[in-house]
């Protein structure tokens, strides 16, 4: 059994930041109140393309985009999960504090936690002229990844966007959108389509129905998840349908002991196709589901995603899968 990044994917950043309405966000077990919701957007960013070519590395299954932050350039993680910028305390303590938050949960508190501000911020031609963002310790995901990471992208920053996430090419394409919230024509890149799913964003993170076996689920699709995962009690309803390849213990955030089990399905639907020998992590989704401020019944991560090209239009709400 491959190496499990669960401290670091199973209550960050699988949904790696997590909006509860009227609660803040929750950051693995930290909750920062007052935060982003009660303020006013930021302005629209500039977006001189079409469709914004990006490259894209790989750590692990983790998808890693260059970006900077006013003159700091570096790696970020493309997080579905979150619901828009996370910045790394370890280099960006010094940001001016629009709240300086009280962060406290069950493991104590994490200070140096705040929301802020930043000038300016670019995925190459895609310029942010002021843009609000959240300020955490993320160096738990250096250290597990052994790389320099300034943050996290979440949804918002792709809201008026389609975006286009190539494995095999390691390409991420941002698209710009027609008036009818298409990607124009001449931009469509794709054709042979795999799967077609409307979804629905729940707090900025992205939920769409699935079957697994004969029975649909809620689950949440997060592009930082290194694997998927399936609420334990909730597969205990599918009975024979789960076959356990090995059980472990892992370590969750403020040193507490989490058993998982790894286990594998033959059959999930989405969008009417139906994918065979499937890979997934039982364990128990509730206090996931608190966060999210909507239960959550399961996650789609690497395992589901990198099996096509998908394509995610925040405007009408489409998830699109094309074959490799």
């Amino acid at each position: 059994m491959r190496r499990l990044y669960l401290l670091l994917f199973l209550f960050m950043s699988c949904g790696a930041v997590f909006a509860s309405p009227g609660k803040g966000i929750v950051i693995g077990d930290v909750r920062f109140n007052n935060v982003l919701y009660a303020r006013d957007p930021d302005p629209a960013p500039s977006a001189d393309f079409q469709t914004l070519i990006v490259p894209i590395k790989r750590a692990g299954n983790l998808i890693i985009v260059e970006a900077q932050v006013d003159t700091l350039e570096g790696n970020f993680v493309l997080d579905t999960g979150a619901p828009y910028l996370i910045l790394n305390a370890t280099y960006f303590r010094q940001l001016p504090k629009i709240d300086d938050q009280e962060a406290g949960g069950i493991n104590g508190t994490s200070p140096g936690s705040f929301t802020t501000y930043v000038h300016n911020f670019n995925i190459l031609d895609l310029q942010y002229s002021r843009l609000t963002a959240g300020v955490v310790d993320l160096s738990f995901i250096e250290n597990g990844r052994n790389l320099k990471i300034l943050g996290l992208l979440g949804t918002r920053l792709f809201s008026k966007f389609a975006i286009t996430v190539d494995l095999t090419k390691n390409v991420l394409y941002i698209h710009k959108l027609d008036n009818k919230g298409n990607i124009p024509e001449g931009e469509q890149l794709f054709h042979n389509k795999l799967l077609s799913t409307p979804f629905s964003l729940m707090n900025d993170v992205v939920f769409f129905k699935v079957s697994v076996s004969t029975k649909t689920f809620w689950f949440a699709f997060d592009s930082a998840a290194e694997t998927n995962l399936f609420d334990y009690d909730r597969s205990k309803k599918l009975p024979g349908a789960f076959k356990v390849i090995s059980r472990s213990k892992v370590s969750g955030l403020g040193g507490s002991k989490l058993e998982v089990l790894y286990a594998q399905f033959d059959e999930l639907t989405v969008g009417g196709h139906v994918f065979r020998e499937n890979k997934v992590l039982l364990t128990n989704l509730e206090k996931m589901g608190e966060s999210y401020g909507h239960s959550v019944d399961g996650i789609l991560g690497y395992d589901f995603f990198a099996r096509g090209i998908f394509s995610i239009n925040f405007v009408k709400k489409e998830f699109d899968m094309y074959n490799l």
